[in-house]
């Protein structure tokens, strides 16, 4: 279900919003805070990409060597840069099979940009920033937002609507809403090549 007076000015995004036939409510919000919500609603359509292929339970003194994460102000550790590869390859590969269309938190954000981004990357952000749904083109945009996404600073949700996929990226965990068998294995197959693991979510 989408909210009419949003979408009548924009009708591609209304198409591709109508293509995944959910019984849920769209905005100008879209997906990007009703994760879950979809999740009660089909959970079995659920699974996450992680580098790990069940939650840890051991104490944090095992852990912590183990929990890699971007710092702005630190050193950040190489094996995060390869895990985020990981991630950035499996969701890039993925989108060749369909049109691609996102959200960013980034679009409610007052924060400025990390300065990580080029000139010629920020932007390119700032001039999407006022684009609630913003369809990609290429996967050095894909991984601009990504990059955000992966290293903690916003939220990003992934469209693919010839795949019926719906993808939410929250720093180096993916969860992903795939109806279609077929387009599961296709996701296992990339994944597990590029070094990620599929558990349930």
């Amino acid at each position: 279900m989408v909210n009419e007076k949003f979408f009548n000015q924009n009708k591609s995004i209304k198409n591709m919003v109508d293509s995944f036939n959910l019984s849920i409510n769209f905005d100008s919000t879209g997906l990007l805070e009703k994760e879950e919500e979809l999740y009660t609603m089909y959970p079995e359509d659920f699974l996450i990409l992680d580098r790990f292929p069940m939650i840890i339970n051991k104490s944090m003194e095992w852990f912590a060597p183990l929990d890699i994460c971007f710092s702005p102000n630190e050193e950040t550790p190489k094996e995060f840069f390869e895990v985020e590869k990981k991630f950035i390859n499996t969701l890039t590969i993925l989108s060749c099979y369909s049109s691609l269309w996102i959200q960013s938190s980034f679009y409610f954000s007052q924060r400025e940009l990390p300065d990580f981004f080029t000139n010629e990357e920020k932007d390119y952000l700032l001039k999407m920033k006022d684009n609630p749904f913003i369809k990609i083109i290429s996967p050095k945009e894909l991984s601009n937002f990504l990059k955000l996404s992966l290293r903690g600073y916003e939220q990003t949700t992934i469209y693919l609507p010839e795949l019926n996929i719906i993808a939410w990226v929250n720093e180096l965990v993916v969860s992903v809403f795939v109806k279609d068998k077929n387009y599961r294995k296709l996701i296992e197959t990339i994944s597990s090549t590029e070094g990620l693991y599929i558990r349930k979510k």
